[in-house]
């Protein structure tokens, strides 16, 4: 948050990493490098592989190191992907999640456009909001404490400049995933309605018209909406205090012309 710093453990540099894209029935090889200059050991735990520990128990590598395995992708879905080294809590925690998404063969519907957010609840030695460098606190991971529950890494990343943009008339899919460690989402974009929602990143099953789905830690939903009116649609955990409280708020800013029969403002402001 502005004012406070903290030391992020990631993959690749931001948090969450990199959206990984692939096709249902793809080999896929897959590389971990471990830069020489970090400290610990880190692995990687896809929940799209099947194998033993998402891929975590053949990709280990120690600083300096580099670690390659394949995997085939055999079912399609929206998966979490974060690093599976003792302590893991500590690991995610810091930092170190993102997500993997299988495409059907046939592939998804057709958007507009597309986005990529993901929710992390983070746990620092001072409060909220207490400004300087923040030590990590295990004390408070364990007892499910988080000072900050945020989109995207920190407080305001997918806010102002930093919000998602769309136009009127467009469709929008989220790809949506909780890091975690520990708590689960009740996502919600106010203003909006779901008109699909594939749970728990399941390609199975399509529900429609939802207004907050539920995204376990470790999860993942993809949901999909047309905005048919402008202005700004507010992304937050319906868990209200985690949004309004510790960060869990983003915006979608839509551009277009008012659309009255839809939705009309204010009409007028009267005495009681």
């Amino acid at each position: 948050a502005d004012g406070v710093r903290y030391t992020f453990w990631t993959f690749g540099g931001k948090v969450p990493g990199k959206f990984i894209r692939i096709r249902e029935g793809d080999l896929v090889q897959f590389h971990l490098d471990n830069h020489p200059n970090n400290k610990m050991p880190h692995n990687i735990d896809l929940h799209a592989v099947t194998g033993p520990g998402g891929g975590a128990a053949s990709s280990l590598s120690a600083p300096g190191y580099s670690s390659v395995f394949s995997f085939k992708a055999l079912n399609p879905g929206l998966y979490v992907y974060h690093c599976a080294t003792a302590p893991v809590a500590m690991h995610v925690a810091n930092g170190m999640y993102g997500l993997i998404l299988v495409e059907p063969r046939e592939g998804l519907p057709k958007v507009d456009r597309e986005y990529y957010v993901m929710q992390g609840d983070f746990y620092t030695k001072g409060a909220n909001g207490q400004a300087g460098l923040q030590p990590f606190s295990m004390v408070k991971a364990i007892d499910e404490r988080p000072d900050y529950v945020v989109f995207n890494g920190a407080v305001g990343a997918v806010t102002g400049d930093n919000a998602r943009v769309a136009k009127q008339g467009e469709t929008v899919r989220l790809y949506f995933g909780v890091g975690g460690p520990n708590l689960t989402s009740s996502f919600h974009v106010i203003g909006e309605i779901f008109d699909r929602v594939w749970a728990e990143g399941n390609m199975g099953v399509v529900t429609r018209d939802v207004q907050t789905t539920m995204v376990p830690a470790g999860g993942a939903a993809i949901v999909d909406f047309k905005v048919e009116v402008p202005g700004t649609y507010i992304l937050v955990d319906h868990s209200l205090t985690r949004a309004f409280n510790k960060g869990a708020l983003g915006m979608l800013k839509v551009t277009g012309v008012e659309n009255k029969l839809v939705y009309s403002g204010k009409i007028s402001d009267e005495v009681y």
